[in-house]
């Protein structure tokens, strides 16, 4: 086919209902990019000889080399329908399918209106596929099945027809059983919802009532479903060029039936349907033929897909690549009318007749395109089913009855309208991505010819005349004089952004009455312009057009995701930007545009500074609305420390960092007080890549990385300690911290205090604050398995219910703050009004959300040992105060019955908004923790200092306390899990104090609240090594496809590195075992290297984070016992694991690492003089 002209894309832009935004989803090597080759092919951009050896939207020399896509590429494509003569555009978006770059996936998918899902027929549905499936569902866009490699079923496996139509038809079975678990989720979920409010509804007109029988509303569900018959599953193989839907079979096969129409026939075509035996012109089901011919009859009859659709295709593979007969292939050729090149029919090449014959036959593009084109909405039809949950962030469900649109804005965006330059429509964009391109590859900064010499130009020769381009203009940027002259100020250089080659046009009036400052000022604009042209690497937005038409030379708002127009808090994440270029994304390359409108992808220059990852563009900041962030499936988890080898490189690498994370999606750059720069990535490969990016792109130097940094997490289970542990310096003080356990006989600190009394039960602790005046009791004892699950598992809902009761309380605060200025009935009126108006915001289901977590929470204590169910439910109702770390990790902070008789708190809990202070701020808690600002400017006495404090002054110092505590343990500084820390007593001695002056006095009362947060921290560190301490590991869970030869050195490499087998299992059909693993996340550098060597190429794992689970040894343990002495003897040559990742981990953030320095000290010897 001929190239088509860019041109003619941009004229299908215009026509809305004749655009398809496509995105290609799979799992990792299951032809994604070969597919998308195939359809290239179409529009002359590479030879179809090529497809699928090229890769063309694999741009990356580390894509071609490791022949796996790393980011999505877009690409517009012509496509015109044979039947009506009808043009459509094609926006497609090639995806990767590899777990570390599922970032990439979701930015396609919020980009696209269908998606093409690919499924090899031999490895089927993999982890993976379940993830893009999933993208796919949450972003509404609706799917079309591709089941791809159905050439190795015939050639590798040599399965039969009906062998292959009885797996397929599994395999299809197993993908419709994921997207019905999808439904069911949010079916239960709509239906919850549905049920609340069913009941507000309820109690607002019959009060306390029982409720009256209520049904759900059934709903049908088959529309989401993939049936052959329907059209929405292709069968085919990429790698030759080959693919075919039913309808295909069903408009050759109906007039030979006798079937009067073809879409009659199709519905026939998948299934328990057959020819009669006797009368060749009707179908009959299995029932009918059981009835006419006898049950066994059936048993031996081929279904109609198997005779009409996968025998021929059989055949011709039979002939062409297993059992070659040039004279078969020669009567096939004949009887599909396929025109074959008599240089491929003489090739000695058997794949190359197949290929000529089969694209002939059953072409991959055509049948691609017309799947597309009638199975996949436009983006008209589309928008008024996505768009809503976008902008009211609703459930999707709401968006199925099509809401009428509430505003312009609305209208817009649901009718997907342009607009026009007499009647506009605000605009509203999203970018998806920020990728960051060379300065050389732009039309902007290209001299020659116009674009329009792309059309009579072949893709080598434009390729070349680009590089020719960018030679001559880096030959005259050489040539070029330092300094800008005043004349870059005049209009006639500024009046065209093409002609000047500036970014965006300064309009400076030479007015008689400009004053110097201005004219400096526009100088210094100028220059900052000319320096950002001058980099390499220029960012580019890859989005969508959802309303209205977007121009060169546009200003318009740039809202993060973190915007909200309602919240004045929100505003630096606004930002104002002009267009300065609008691109179409042609794979490698970028078509120049002057204006795109709605329903379009696109590419934009001039949003760098505005939008970092993601964003919305709009004409209107306050009534548009900032669409959501995207959904991910991952997230970073592998850190590593970066530093350059020549510290002169230092600025550098901080802008390579900064380019870094704007063109990834996926990665963190984290800038530490200490200076050291963090790198956080979501997998080994993905850090591959973005260190490759930062040495030959972004940075441009030589970088040194440290060992791949993890994190891990700290608990205790309920066994006694090891005795004589010793940690190393704490704190900003220096001291050392030795923590003694039940076992030992001596305390190694000079400290008496921190020893522990054996009459004491194991965790309990008595400390004071360092001037003696507040002791408290604290008992640390470590949390059911069964309440760490749940807390982990639901933590965003805690983290719902902790927002909402600190949003409350805010709300409180600056209500009473108002309010004292009044008179006090005034005060009592509007305290009550604004916790009326608290209540009718508040969301019906989230004020349930809190006792529901509540009651399941107390459940998870049922028979779990030290915790009693009179003591659970008490803690329950009224003793547990807050979780941590950060308020809604898997930790506790329980008052008892004492402390909470003090604080005059009785009946409140963790997710109930707190009270507040009928005193007013403690004046020995600090501003910061209390939350409230002191109104009093008086010095207090020495006299009220001894007599103000209670144990409610100090909640604030011991929350915060709880929560640094719970953030940095004492094994190795990471967060803690699964720690039930109890406040029993609190007892305030004035008299302790030994100061005499009133000012002195004060200012220890200022303190005090610093002293009683470090005393908690400590004494909770204390109380956590009275337990065995345990480490908890981040997990990856490892899926691997293995024939039984390699089985045995998969297992090995599994167990070197710690990981443990969660099942095998053999595909049924297949030669394959699945293996599904568990391996530490800090064993799995270097991994799935190893396994692909060991099994030379066989096995490729499939890492995905598990979360964290706890490894059941001490770090502290030591043979003591006389079969451990006997078995292991008394240097214990087995090492502790735990121990060497805690000592690792110390050693990393500089804390002290017990170790020997001298060894088997009896070996030594004395050298000679």
């Amino acid at each position: 086919m001929p190239i088509v002209p860019p041109s003619k894309l941009a004229q299908l832009q215009s026509n809305t209902r004749n655009i398809r935004n496509v995105c290609v989803l799979a799992h990792v090597d299951h032809g994604k990019t070969t597919l998308s080759d195939a359809l290239l092919a179409t529009n002359g951009i590479i030879s179809s000889k090529l497809a699928g050896k090229i890769r063309y939207l694999d741009s990356r020399e580390d894509e071609q080399q490791r022949g796996i896509t790393m980011e999505s590429s877009g690409i517009s494509l012509y496509h015109k329908q044979t039947e009506n003569d009808t043009e459509y555009l094609i926006n497609l978006i090639d995806s990767p399918g590899h777990v570390d770059f599922s970032s990439e996936v979701a930015s396609a998918a919020r980009l696209s209106d269908g998606a093409l899902v690919l499924v090899d027929v031999l490895e089927g549905v993999c982890t993976q596929t379940v993830s893009v499936l999933h993208q796919a569902w949450v972003e509404n866009v609706r799917p079309v099945l591709f089941l791809n490699k159905l050439d190795r079923m015939i050639v590798e496996w040599r399965m039969t027809p009906s062998e292959a139509y009885t797996h397929m038809q599994q395999l299809i079975e197993q993908v419709n059983a994921v997207l019905a678990g999808f439904w069911e989720g949010d079916r239960l979920a709509e239906d919850s919802r549905m049920l609340d409010e069913a009941k507000e509804r309820w109690r607002e007109t019959h009060g306390d009532a029982p409720m009256s029988e209520w049904y759900l509303e059934e709903k049908d569900d088959s529309h989401i479903y993939f049936s052959p018959e329907q059209g929405n599953v292709l069968f085919g193989s990429a790698i030759d060029g080959w693919a075919f839907r039913v309808n295909h079979f069903a408009q050759i096969f109906a007039e030979r039936l006798g079937i009067p129409s073809p879409s009659k026939l199709q519905a026939l075509m998948w299934g328990d349907y057959y020819i009669d035996p006797k009368n060749k012109h009707r179908v009959l089901n299995g029932k009918q033929l059981a009835k006419l011919y006898g049950a066994a009859r059936v048993a031996t009859s081929v279904p109609l897909f198997v005779q009409l659709c996968l025998n021929p295709v059989w055949q011709v593979y039979e002939n062409a690549v297993i059992n070659v007969d040039q004279e078969k292939i020669d009567k096939v050729i004949g009887a599909l009318n396929v025109k074959v090149h008599p240089r491929d029919r003489r090739s000695k090449d058997s794949r190359v007749v197949l290929t000529a014959i089969m694209q002939g036959w059953l072409s991959l593009a055509q049948a691609c395109m017309s799947a597309i084109v009638e199975q996949l909405p436009s983006p008209v039809d589309a928008q008024p089913l996505r768009l809503p949950p976008l902008v009211h962030k609703s459930p999707k469900s709401a968006a199925e009855s099509r809401p009428p649109p509430k505003n312009d804005v609305e209208k817009a965006l649901y009718e997907c309208a342009s607009g026009s330059s007499d009647a506009p429509v605000p605009l509203v964009a999203y970018i998806g991505k920020v990728v960051s391109v060379p300065r050389a590859s732009l039309p902007d900064f290209s001299s020659g010819k116009v674009q329009a010499d792309r059309v009579t130009m072949t893709a080598e020769e434009m390729r070349a005349k680009g590089r020719d381009a960018v030679r001559r203009e880096l030959a005259l940027s050489r040539d070029t004089p330092v300094g800008t002259p005043l004349s870059v100020l005049s209009p006639s250089d500024t009046a065209s952004p093409l002609s000047s080659g500036i970014n965006t046009p300064l309009h400076v009036e030479a007015a008689p009455e400009a004053s110097v400052d201005s004219l400096a000022e526009a100088v210094d604009k100028q220059l900052v312009l000319k320096e950002s042209e001058s980099e390499d690497e220029i960012l580019i937005g890859f989005g969508r057009l959802y309303s209205g038409t977007i121009s060169v030379g546009d200003t318009l708002w740039a809202m993060q995701p973190k915007y909200n127009a309602k919240d004045a808090k929100t505003l630096p994440f606004l930002k104002q930007t002009t267009v300065q270029s609008l691109y179409m994304m042609m794979g490698r390359e970028f078509v120049q545009l002057q204006s795109v409108p709605a329903g379009n992808v696109f590419g934009i220059r001039g949003i760098a500074g505005a939008i970092l990852k993601s964003g919305t563009l709009a004409s209107d900041a306050q009534i548009c609305p900032n669409l959501a962030a995207i959904h991910t499936e991952t997230f970073p988890i592998v850190r590593v420390a970066i530093e350059p080898i020549n510290p002169q490189d230092m600025d550098k690498l901080a802008r390579g960092l900064e380019l870094l994370n704007q063109a990834d999606a996926c990665v963190q750059v984290v800038s530490q007080t200490t200076g050291e720069h963090v790198l956080v990535t979501a997998g080994e490969l993905h850090l591959e890549r973005c260190l490759k990016d930062l040495r030959e792109r972004f940075a441009q130097c030589e970088i040194h990385v440290s060992e791949p940094i993890v994190s891990f997490r700290e608990g205790i289970v309920r066994q006694s300690a090891q005795p004589g542990v010793v940690l190393g310096e704490v704190g900003s003080s220096g001291r050392l911290l030795a923590i003694i356990s039940k076992a030992s006989g001596k305390s190694v600190d000079a400290d008496d205090s921190r020893a522990k009394p054996e009459d004491l039960p194991r965790g309990e602790i008595h400390t004071a604050t360092a001037n003696g005046q507040v002791t408290l009791s604290i008992l640390v004892e470590p949390l059911p398995e069964k309440t760490i699950k749940f807390m982990t598992r639901h933590a965003r809902d805690i983290k719902r219910v902790v927002n909402l009761a600190s949003s409350q309380r805010r709300h409180r605060l600056n209500a009473a703050a108002e309010a004292l200025d009044e008179m006090d009935v005034i005060a009592g009126s509007a305290d009550v009004d604004s916790d009326d108006e608290a209540k009718s915001t508040k969301p019906s289901r989230l004020s349930e959300l809190g006792p529901w977590l509540s009651t399941r929470m107390q459940e998870t204590f049922n028979k779990a040992k030290g915790w009693e169910p009179l003591r659970v439910e008490r803690i329950m109702n009224d003793g547990l105060r807050v979780l941590g770390p950060r308020q809604v990790g898997p930790n506790m902070l329980i008052y008892s019955t004492q402390v909470l008789e003090q604080s005059g708190r009785t009946s409140s809990s963790w997710y109930k908004q707190r009270e507040l202070n009928g005193r007013g701020a403690s004046s020995a808690a600090t501003p910061y923790l209390s939350g409230d600002e002191s109104d009093s400017e008086d010095t207090p006495t020495l006299e009220s200092v001894r007599t103000a404090h209670t144990a409610r002054d100090f909640e604030e110092s011991i929350n915060t306390g709880f929560q640094l505590a719970m953030q940095s343990g004492p094994l190795c500084f990471e967060p803690v899990v699964g720690v039930a820390v109890t406040i029993k007593n609190i007892v305030f001695n004035p008299e302790a104090s030994t100061s005499s002056d009133a000012t002195r006095s004060a200012s220890s009362a200022s303190s005090l609240s610093g002293q009683v947060i470090t005393a908690v921290r400590d004494a909770i560190w204390t109380g956590l090594l009275h337990w065995s301490p345990r480490l908890h590991l981040a997990m990856y869970t490892c899926d691997i496809q293995a024939t039984s030869e390699v089985l045995g050195k998969v297992y090995g490499v599994i167990n070197r590195r710690h990981g443990r087998i969660l099942s095998e299992e053999m595909r049924e059909g297949t030669p394959y075992f699945i293996i599904k693993a568990s391996i530490p996340i800090v064993e799995s550098f270097g991994f799935a290297d190893e396994i692909r060597k060991r099994s030379s190429g066989a096995a490729v794992p499939l890492l995905i984070f598990r979360g964290f689970e706890s490894l059941n040894v001490d770090p502290f343990w030591v043979p003591t016992t006389e079969e451990e002495l006997e078995d292991l003897g008394e240097k214990a040559d087995k090492d502790n694991v735990a121990k060497k990742y805690m000592d690792g981990v110390r050693k990393r953030k500089g804390l002290f690492v017990e170790r020997k320095i001298v060894e088997h000290a009896e070996k030594q010897r004395t050298l000679k003089k």
